[in-house]
């Protein structure tokens, strides 16, 4: 995968909250149940195959739009309607039904259709077995993580009714309330879920596909860029390909991003959304990005970026001793000026805690040069200054960092839980592009 450059800073900052042992919604709100639908759910299936055939992977075309009216009770009945028509598509003569597999082995209740909705289900079966049953299923994944990426942004719309996620908004520290979450990577998870390397297997493998693990790799790279977190499908993809350096990366960025100030702060007042969101505290994350990045650096120890991540990690724990020969390591290689910038600030920092001023000194002299508008490096270069007891010295460096303009993406520093996502954009399209090739012309 092309590692370009470095994206822009993500203000706002959502986490996906499961409700399935844990429901926050006002007594007086609506629920679905109230609401009659205006489609039925063999009309939602025929919609959403249709959006499958003509969407073309990658493009924000107007198959997107096909779930502009659709409401989280309907993405759920959906994935009932849709099993029932894959197994139809594995064999025609199927005529006992059963909800998906429930977590846990918790056994499946059937579900009845009648003569003519039979007859709807077996016309869209062959449709869709004429895609290809594992092309399909990318297809269908790849439908709704466009619809998300390429159109609304977000898998939320404005409300607080019931459904089996609700979106936590927070900025700045601050909770800014909730929205109902549709489901789109949901049903997108559950698609891919079924993939299976051989028609004869009775248990689908996509840990077997190679299209399944680049798609992970999108899906928590578009997290980070945006730093909209669903904790859950990231840790399916590391459940999937445990040993993928470059799953294990993302997985270890991730962990550290939860552990940030901007995370913690909001999810502090609010135990249960903390862990029905699977965020845990400051702590445990970092704990887990430590692990996770280690597992990278060992798997390809010519990850540089890793090692970036970890020398952080480790110093945000405390063990700069150990920090240090990661982060110098890591700038002996890397050559994007902005992760040269954080090498520099982190690597000086350590430096520092180890009381190795000269080398301090001169990391944050580098970090300087490399971004003379940025604020962070000013500010460490005073504190060592004031440090050493050169008042004068601090007191210059404050000056000068005062004249700078407040711009905050002068200073790389306010984008670095972000920079990982910047393999969002050649990885989604290369994802895209694979399924391009696939299709008939």
């Amino acid at each position: 995968m092309q590692r370009p450059a470095v994206g822009r800073r993500a203000r706002l900052l959502l986490a996906v909250v499961c409700l399935a042992a844990f429901a926050v919604v006002e007594a007086s709100a609506q629920t679905e149940a109230d609401r009659p639908q205006k489609y039925s759910r063999l009309q939602r299936l025929e919609q959403w195959t249709t959006a499958v055939e003509r969407h073309e992977p990658g493009q924000a075309d107007a198959a997107l739009n096909t779930f502009d009216d659709w409401s989280p009770s309907e993405f759920a009945e959906f994935k009932i309607t849709f099993w029932a028509t894959l197994a139809l598509a594995r064999d025609p003569a199927v005529r006992t039904f059963l909800r998906p597999p429930l977590p846990n082995g918790r056994p499946s209740t059937q579900v009845f259709y009648s003569r003519g909705e039979l007859r709807q289900l077996l016309a869209v079966a062959k449709r869709l077995k004429a895609l290809g049953e594992n092309h399909m299923l990318r297809r269908g994944a790849m439908l709704h993580a466009d619809a998300v990426v390429l159109g609304a942004g977000t898998d939320s719309r404005g409300g607080s009714r019931r459904s089996d996620f609700f979106i936590y908004k927070f900025d700045d520290g601050q909770g800014l309330g909730q929205e109902e979450a549709l489901g789109q990577w949901d049903v997108a998870r559950f698609l891919l879920e079924q993939i299976r390397q051989d028609p004869r297997d009775f248990r689908p493998k996509p840990a077997g596909d190679d299209w399944v693990r680049r798609w992970y790799r999108t899906l928590i790279a578009y997290q980070l860029s945006q730093m909209h977190f669903m904790v859950a499908d990231a840790e399916r993809g590391l459940q999937l390909f445990p040993s993928d350096p470059e799953i294990l990366f993302f997985e270890g960025v991730l962990h550290e991003a939860l552990a940030s100030p901007a995370i913690q702060e909001p999810l502090r007042k609010s135990e249960e959304v903390r862990r029905s969101a699977r965020v845990g505290t400051a702590g445990s994350e970092f704990d887990a990005a430590e692990d996770l990045l280690r597992r990278v650096v060992k798997l390809a120890p010519d990850f540089a970026e890793a090692r970036l991540h970890l020398g952080r990690v480790l110093a945000e724990q405390g063990q700069h001793k150990e920090a240090l020969p990661e982060l110098t390591r890591a700038l002996a290689v890397i050559k994007n000026q902005d992760l040269q910038y954080f090498g520099h600030l982190f690597a000086g920092r350590s430096a520092a805690v180890l009381g190795q001023m000269p080398a301090a000194r001169e990391a944050f002299e580098r970090a300087a040069a490399l971004r003379p508008a940025a604020q962070s490096p000013l500010l460490a270069l005073s504190q060592l200054a004031y440090t050493r007891g050169d008042s004068a010295e601090a007191a210059a460096l404050l000056a000068r960092l005062a004249e700078l303009p407040a711009l905050e993406l002068d200073d790389p520093w306010w984008i670095y839980n972000t920079t990982v996502g910047r393999f969002f954009g050649p990885s989604h399209q290369e994802i895209a592009e694979d399924l391009r090739k696939e299709m008939p012309r």
